[in-house]
């Protein structure tokens, strides 16, 4: 299983960043392909980008990386590769969800099918393909807690207020091997200070 991410031009220093941060943790090498331009309304954008990330990968799964994420221990790739495995199932995504304010998180593994479910004009759904799976087939998704997905702490106007590491790493549970929504890279920064 390969790990791949989608470099736009606006975010190239965070993706340089995280594959740089993923090969110094335990030697994986991520796929960088470059991204087009032209759309840019989220969620077409992401949708074309995960789509693009499945055509060229072909018909293997695939684990899907964002700018945001950060992969927490060596041998993270392997651990998620092998739980995949075991699912049987086509997806594996996060098992955090927080309705209505974030839903389950695009990171995570992308079976061979992707490319073919992925229209080329990913229409505007309102919502990100992670989520239209959700809605439309969960049957085929394993929900997994090794993908922590967590946009901030949620106060009771369900307003997020980021988390800020090292001061929030706490919210980081036991089990997980990948943390995702950290805008500003900061758990990569504290890891990478740590060793």
């Amino acid at each position: 299983m390969k790990a791949v991410i989608v470099k736009a031009e606006r975010q190239a220093e965070l993706v340089d960043n995280l594959v740089r941060y993923i090969n110094d943790l335990d030697g994986t090498n991520v796929v960088v392909i470059p991204a087009s331009e032209d759309i840019q309304e989220y969620p077409a954008r992401n949708n074309y980008a995960l789509r693009t990330a499945a055509e060229a990968i072909g018909y293997e799964p695939f684990f899907w990386l964002e700018p945001d994420c950060a992969p927490l221990q060596k041998g993270w790739l392997n651990k998620i590769r092998a739980e995949y495995i075991l699912s049987g199932k086509e997806f594996m995504l996060s098992s955090d969800c927080h309705p209505p304010h974030d839903l389950i998180g695009g990171i995570g593994v992308y079976g061979a099918s992707t490319r073919w479910l992925i229209p080329k004009d990913v229409p505007e759904y309102g919502w990100g393909w992670d989520t239209w799976m959700d809605n439309h087939i969960p049957h085929a998704i394993h929900k997994t807690p090794l993908i922590q997905h967590s946009y901030g702490i949620y106060n009771k106007q369900g307003i997020a207020d980021p988390h800020r590491f090292p001061r929030d790493k706490s919210i980081i549970r036991d089990n997980a091997l990948v943390f995702h929504r950290d805008k500003d890279q900061e758990i990569i920064k504290y890891l990478s200070n740590r060793s």
